[in-house]
Parts: C-alpha cells; structure tokens; sequence
C-alpha cells in the first residue's frame, strides 16, 4: 500500500493521467453519510497526501474521514443563525471544510443515519482526492488552514477554496466529488441529503439506515 500511495502522489504532483498504467485489484471503500441535512463523504484516512496536515491537524492515522463542506459563517457557528443563512443563499460567500476523524467501525459511530457504501478503484480514488486537495484553501506552506473547533473533540473547520452560493450547496457539492470519480450523477438535481443518499444508493450500498 506504502508504495502504491508513493506512486500515487508523484502522479498527483505532475498532474492527472487518463488513467493508472496498471491499476491494482483492490479495491478502495468510501461512504456517504447524512448529517443533519447535510451529505458528508468518508474517505479512508490515506487517501489524502501527508503534506496537507501540519503539527495538530494530522489526520493521516485515522481509519476513516469524514468531510462536508458548507459556507464558512453558516457551518462554523452552532445553532441557527438568521443572518447567515441569508447571506448564504443569496450571494456567494466563503466556504469551510468540516474534517472529523473516525477512529472506529462506522457501525458504532453513526447512529439513526443513512450510509450508503461505494467501492471505487485505484483511478476513481485519485480522481476523487485531485476534486478534494483542490477544495482546501492552503497556506503559502502547502497546508490546510484552520478556521474554527469542529463539532466533534477531534474535529475542525478549515478554509475552503470555492464559494458557497445557492444552488452550489453542501450536497450538491458531494455529488460534485462523486461525479469526478466517474459515478453516474447530475449534480445540480441534487438539493437534499435525501437525494443524494437514494442517487448514491443506485450504484452503492445502504449499509445504515436512519429511522
């Protein structure tokens, strides 16, 4: 695996190829999550290169990622706040990444939530991580930037590179990253978690149901 993720992130550094010349036969997993009326997508903890995190925000141990996206204002504050919701919809604003480690099965992490599972091989993957890498914001150091505490004790907010504008939302913006790998979605047709998650569950598995 060391050496399939090495050759991986030199590819990364002199841009995307067509496809791998040769292609492993394993294959990698990720899910879709619901959060709240969110979609998050959860990746295997390697999948994203080491020279993103610095001192504090290494995720690179962790078994799973979660990841949603949202506008900046809107996502890091708790609660709901009139203003910027508004703000949100009715003009582009910046926007934040939600990064919460997962240290466990995800059978005993989610609870009353729709997770759909898909397997993807070694091209989608890194079709996938190019879409990812390239929503961060990064510091003239390469990194990612922090911005606020995350929902969870071990997660974080970090600075965005795209903008959040309605209908560019946060599940329009998993499909976005699904499409990228190759799955069969049309981004824009899908405004809730709902869709998303039965889209998903057309070329994936439901393996947790919400009540």
């Amino acid at each position: 695996m060391t050496t399939l993720l090495s050759f991986y992130w030199i590819l990364l550094l002199l841009g995307p190829p067509d496809r791998f010349q040769e292609e492993t036969k394993e294959l990698h997993v990720i899910y879709v999550s619901s959060i709240s009326w969110h979609t998050g997508i959860v990746i295997p903890g390697y999948a994203l290169p080491d020279s993103l995190w610095h001192e504090g925000h290494n995720y690179s141990k962790a078994p799973y990622l979660e990841i949603g996206w949202g506008d900046e204002d809107f996502f890091t504050h708790p609660g709901f706040n009139l203003w910027y919701a508004f703000k949100a919809v009715f003009w582009p604003t910046s926007s934040a990444l939600h990064i919460n480690p997962i240290h466990w099965k995800l059978e005993d992490f989610y609870f009353k939530t729709d997770v759909v599972k898909i397997e993807l091989n070694d091209d989608q993957l890194y079709q996938l991580c190019l879409f990812l890498v390239g929503e961060f914001k990064l510091d003239e150091n390469k990194k990612i930037i922090p911005v606020a505490d995350g929902f969870y004790k071990d997660s974080y907010f970090y600075k965005g590179s795209s903008s959040y504008y309605f209908p560019n939302n946060s599940n329009v913006w998993v499909a976005k990253a699904l499409k990228r790998a190759g799955f069969p979605i049309r981004p824009i047709w899908q405004q809730t978690t709902g869709s998303v998650l039965r889209k998903v569950a057309e070329f994936g598995e439901l393996v947790m149901e919400g009540e």
